[in-house]
This record gives structure tokens, C-alpha cells and sequence, in this order.
């Protein structure tokens, strides 16, 4: 009796043992769940296949949505949201949690002048110095290393030029350093603005690299600070990160960046995409985006057989937000940006024909070569060069064009713009003008 009583007992101490191992793995588990996460601090933010803006967009996320981060690179986090879908963000966009804990330790610098570097190696990138005495929060530290709050985003400092202090950040200075943005601007002629949209007055208008603190955001655009104290907006997708801007690039003051077509990088831009399909045949049987497309892939073959850099800012039926085709040439320095349309009017047969558009004189010369060949080689009518202020052509500081190749709601043009022989034709003619405008 006696034996088959501690037999139970045995049993029973066995199952507590194992339960409370399961809650202990649970409870691991719950913190793990918590650590190495980042909350969404932009109104949409886009998740891509890889760690820059040259990337594909994956999906879209949310103010206030949690990511978990998988890795780091470059300045952008690996992350799962919370769909499982695994993409790459922008560090400077998302707030990391462990920087709110209550336990803020600080850190002293202990040397004259110290680099901070992206990750815990002396290998690694250098993004920013700091100075004897400053003071920093500490984040949690990994061999050698010490990561930091620097500048509103993770960073890395050797534990030999840093010491822990007895004093704790107080909240409110906390919370101003965590709201810190640095931005640099001026890479490219931007303009001023007195209000946060495209149609506000230009206050001034930035012709050199300049660095800026992000006073407000407010839908996509940021409230900066002028030496004479006036108060302006820019468009944050005019800006970059204070840290990652290398060397100022010099405003576009020739008629072209580069000798031959063959040394140039052009940047072709296919319209719509996605949840965006453009205009519609009136029958339904295709519509803008699809032929604007293939349009695109030929002239990029056209080019790419002529020795240039292409690069598509969408090579299948992707949407793309306006910002990011503006990007896609901001990022290449592109010599060239067409963005490819077929257009569309309220009254069916009222419009014929292909017309080209452009936005400040600069880019006048490559409108006139390109829509030269339009004319001359294209089989539908020519409707002209037409100065217009399409956002891919106002916000976009290298030369850019675009072109309406054909009216969706037109007979005659519906009988050729749909078809294979029709976009090869107008490659050929845009293929002409480039290689006329950069001829030496």
C-alpha cells in the first residue's frame, strides 16, 4: 500500500515538475514575444522585399502597428508583422520598445571624440561622433559593445569609451530625444513651403545639402526650422536620414548628365499597377497599367541593347505609391525618368493621339527630342510638348517626362495601343529621341 502511495505521489511531483516547466517556457516565450519589437510611427509605412527603397514593396503597415525584428542591416529592420509577413522597414520610421522601459540607464562618454557605428563590430559603418561627457541611454549591452539611443534610432558604441552613471534620463528629456529627427535636404533644387501640401507658397527653395531637425510631421511632410527662424515645410520624401546622406550632389546645370546614351541610367516609370489599373477600355477587355507596362519592358530592352543603366520602377503588375517612382530616380541618380500613360477623357472620341509633358525648363530639351520621334515615327497624331505638374514630374529632381501614348476611349486608338507591333513602335521612337538627346 505504502509503495503504491509514493508511487502516486511520484507521479504527481513529476506532472507539477513538468507543468511548471511548461509555464516557465510559456512565460519565456511571452517575454521573447515582447523583445525586439518596433511600433509603426509613420501614417502608412512600407514593407519591402529587401533592406532599401530600390526594393519592391511587399505590403503596407500602420501608425501604432507592432513588427517584430528578425535582423538589421543598413539601417533598415528585417521584420514579421503581424499577418506573418516577413519584409524589410526603415529603422528611422518605427520606435523601438526597449527604449521606453522605465530602467533608463545612462551612459557618460569618456573620451574626446568617439564613433558610433551601426552594428557591434569595428567593422562596421560609422554613423555618427559623439563627445566626452555626452550622455546617452543605454539600451542593453553585448560583449564588448554597448547599444545606445542615438539620434531616435539603435546604435553601437565600445564599451571602453562609455560608463554607466548612477543617473536615470528624466522622462521628459526622454521623450524629446526620442522624438529627435535629423534630416538632410538640398540634394537635389527643393522647395520651401509655407504649408504641408504641393500647392503652398515656396518660402524658399534649398540649391545646397543642407541638415535639419524635424520639428513636426504632419501627412507625409515635415516642419523645419530656417536660420532667419522662419518656420517651413519640405516634403519628406525630398529628405533622407541625417546619417546616410554621403556627399552633396551638384544641381543639374547642363543639358545632360552624361556624354552617351550608353553611360546613362534611365529610369523608366510604367503608370498605375497594382490596386491602381489606370483607365479602363470601355469594353474592359484591358486597361492602362497593363499596356503601359509593356510598353515600358520594350523600351527597356531597346535601351538596355543600347548599352544603358535601366532601371523599372515596376517590372510586373506591382502598385507603387507616387513618393516611391519620385524615389526610384532620387536613389539612382537617374540622367532620365519617363513615366509611361495612356489617357483617357470624359467624352469618348473627343481626344486623339500621344502628347508629352514636362515640368521645369530643364527638361524641355528631352520632351522636344523624344516627342520630335513621336511625331515623326508614331502612327497615331501628335498632340505637342505641354509644360504640366504631374507629381512624378514637380516632385522629381533629376529630368523627367511623361508621356500619354494613346486614348483609351478612343476608336482608332483603342484599334493600335493594344497591341505588341504598336508598343514596339513608340520604344523605338522614345529609343530615338534619348539617343538623340545624349547623342555627344
Amino acid at each position: 500500500m505504502n509503495s503504491l502511495v509514493n508511487r502516486n505521489l511520484t507521479k504527481k511531483t513529476f506532472l507539477f515538475i513538468i507543468i511548471g516547466l511548461l509555464m516557465l517556457m510559456m512565460g519565456s516565450l511571452a517575454v521573447l514575444a515582447n523583445e525586439n519589437k518596433v511600433t509603426v510611427l509613420a501614417s502608412t509605412l512600407n514593407v519591402r522585399f529587401g533592406p532599401g527603397l530600390s526594393h519592391e514593396i511587399l505590403t503596407q503597415v500602420h501608425e501604432e502597428d507592432q513588427l517584430t525584428i528578425l535582423g538589421e542591416e543598413n539601417q533598415w529592420y528585417r521584420v514579421r508583422s503581424e499577418n506573418n509577413e516577413i519584409g524589410w522597414v526603415a529603422s528611422w520610421l518605427v520606435e523601438n520598445e526597449e527604449v521606453s522601459v522605465d530602467n533608463r540607464i545612462v551612459g557618460r562618454i569618456t573620451a574626446n571624440e568617439v564613433n558610433v557605428r551601426q552594428f557591434s563590430s569595428t567593422d562596421s559603418a560609422v554613423i555618427g561622433t559623439v563627445f566626452l561627457n555626452d550622455e546617452f541611454q543605454i539600451l542593453y549591452s553585448e560583449n564588448d559593445w554597448i547599444q545606445i539611443l542615438y539620434n531616435n534610432r539603435v546604435a553601437w558604441i565600445h564599451e571602453n569609451y562609455i560608463e554607466r552613471t548612477n543617473d536615470s534620463l528624466p522622462e521628459q528629456q526622454v521623450e524629446q530625444d526620442s522624438d529627435k529627427k535629423l534630416i538632410k535636404a538640398g540634394m537635389n533644387p527643393t522647395n520651401l513651403r509655407a504649408e504641408p501640401n504641393t500647392d503652398s507658397a515656396i518660402l524658399a527653395t534649398l540649391t545646397t545639402l543642407q541638415e535639419f531637425t524635424v520639428l513636426e510631421e504632419e501627412n507625409e511632410w515635415y516642419m523645419i526650422e530656417l536660420e532667419d527662424g522662419t518656420q517651413a515645410y519640405i516634403a519628406s520624401w525630398l529628405t533622407e536620414p541625417a546619417e546616410t546622406v554621403d556627399q552633396p550632389v551638384e544641381p543639374d546645370t547642363s543639358s545632360a548628365y552624361v556624354a552617351t546614351l550608353a553611360e546613362a541610367t534611365i529610369v523608366i516609370d510604367a503608370g498605375h499597377g497594382g490596386k491602381d489599373p489606370g483607365a479602363v477600355a470601355p469594353d474592359g477587355s484591358f486597361v492602362e497599367a497593363d499596356i503601359a507596362l509593356s510598353t515600358s519592358l520594350h523600351l527597356a530592352n531597346r535601351l538596355q541593347n543600347a548599352g544603358a543603366n535601366v532601371i523599372l520602377t515596376r517590372s510586373d503588375d506591382t502598385f507603387l505609391s507616387l513618393n516611391d517612382r519620385v524615389y526610384y530616380a532620387h536613389r539612382a541618380q537617374a540622367d532620365a525618368f519617363i513615366s509611361i500613360h495612356y489617357d483617357a477623357v470624359e467624352i469618348p472620341n473627343s481626344m486623339s493621339g500621344t502628347t508629352t509633358y514636362y515640368h521645369s525648363e530643364t527638361e524641355k530639351e528631352l520632351a522636344e527630342s523624344i516627342n520630335h520621334f513621336l511625331t515623326q515615327n508614331g502612327p497615331l497624331r501628335n498632340n505637342g510638348v505641354r509644360q504640366a505638374d504631374f507629381f512624378v514630374l514637380r516632385n522629381n529632381g533629376q529630368k523627367a517626362v511623361l508621356l500619354e501614348l494613346g486614348y483609351m476611349n478612343h476608336d482608332f486608338d483603342i484599334s493600335l495601343i493594344n497591341t505588341d507591333h504598336y508598343h514596339q513602335t513608340i520604344a523605338d521612337a522614345i529609343f530615338q529621341g534619348m539617343s538623340e538627346y545624349f547623342r555627344p
